[in-house]
């Protein structure tokens, strides 16, 4: 395994409780973290997961509390980039430092900033000033960040110094579209091309390589394609169709293969053994968007409903990353977030925000 795709797929998994090769850690002492979600130590994945928790309750017309936001907005650096957690925020960010997997990240500066953006809609959350003013500013240096971490090949690096993948272009630009919805701005268009690189033929599935000799897989197909498809953050949208043929684009191409995924198993499967529910989600989510898939969308909604308790609510506590992806995907369904296979998502996220 590539050690900088071991990173990227531990701070996935870190999101949905699924702890791999890193071992699980304990959860913080009661009363650190006021205004975070989920029960895990939040090391790896705080601001992945505060990200989705804040994106899925906002999918669903819900403001997340103050406590939450003002959380997510102390995380940020002082240039606008996000890290994966800051202990202590009083200290300055460091730089993005790929060798030792440190500093801020685009994976965790694209979630904030989509969360932010989800945030930015006073007639629904109903959030006025300061916090509304400080949300738009974050929003804004976060995307301008990210912008800048690019790579020349169209790409986006996990940290800047580092080669481009899948993953990390799809999470990336997913940010980048939600403050430059048109894919025909020169950040998508070189993005596409870069994805274009790592998909297979349409005769091979049309699925996405995490890196150029790596084997195409669902985790770099569904984050890709949620890219490509600005399925991030989520937007109610109309009946998908059933076909997704597979024609000669990077777009084409994921949702080919997503669609043909999930309507064979209703799961994709993870690269280390096992279902990848995470990715799951993110394939639910990107088809809905690119209104594609009907089949496809509802085996792997019933797959998520079924599992539902025990991906987002382990022995281990709420996992707050699965429990916002939940969310999201009860209002691409069209199901009550209050009853998603038989668990309340709401008051789950609810319960686990930390005093």
């Amino acid at each position: 395994m590539n050690t900088l795709k071991g990173v990227r797929r531990i701070a996935v998994a870190l999101t949905t409780a699924v702890a791999v090769i890193i071992p699980t850690l304990p959860a913080q002492a009661a009363g650190s973290d006021a205004g975070l979600y989920g029960a895990a130590d939040p090391a790896y994945d705080g601001v992945f997961r505060q990200s989705l928790a804040i994106m899925g309750l906002a999918a669903n017309d819900m403001a997340p509390p103050k406590a939450a936001i003002s959380w997510l907005l102390d995380q940020q650096c002082a240039d606008g980039s996000f890290e994966a957690y800051r202990a202590d925020t009083g200290r300055p960010c460091g730089k993005p430092d790929p060798v030792n997997f440190t500093g801020p990240d685009t994976n965790s500066t694209a979630l904030a900033l989509m969360a932010l953006m989800s945030l930015d809609d006073s007639r629904v959350m109903n959030l006025k000033a300061p916090i509304m003013d400080d949300i738009v500013d974050a929003a804004d240096k976060a995307g301008q960040w990210l912008l800048k971490q690019q790579n020349a090949d169209g790409g986006w690096p996990y940290y800047s110094g580092s080669a481009s993948d899948a993953n990390s272009t799809g999470i990336a630009l997913a940010g980048i579209m939600t403050q430059a919805p048109n894919t025909k701005v020169a950040p998508y268009r070189k993005a596409s091309r870069f994805l274009g690189t790592l998909a297979s033929s349409c005769a091979a599935g049309g699925g996405f390589a995490y890196q150029a000799g790596s084997k195409p897989d669902g985790s770099a197909t569904a984050q890709g394609t949620i890219g490509l498809t600005g399925g991030l953050p989520v937007s109610k949208q109309p009946a998908a169709t059933i076909a997704a043929p597979c024609k000669n684009t990077a777009k084409a191409k994921g949702v080919s293969y997503l669609a043909t995924a999930l309507a064979a198993k209703g799961v994709l499967d993870s690269s280390i053994g096992g279902a990848d529910y995470t990715s799951t989600s993110m394939a639910v989510l990107a088809l809905a968007t690119a209104r594609q898939g009907r089949t496809a969308i509802a085996k792997g909604i019933r797959t998520l409903k079924a599992n539902a308790q025990s991906w987002a609510t382990p022995s281990t506590g709420t996992s707050a990353g699965a429990t916002g992806l939940l969310l999201m995907v009860a209002e691409v369904a069209g199901t009550k977030p209050t009853n998603f296979g038989g668990l309340n998502l709401v008051t789950t996220l609810n319960n686990s925000l930390r005093k």
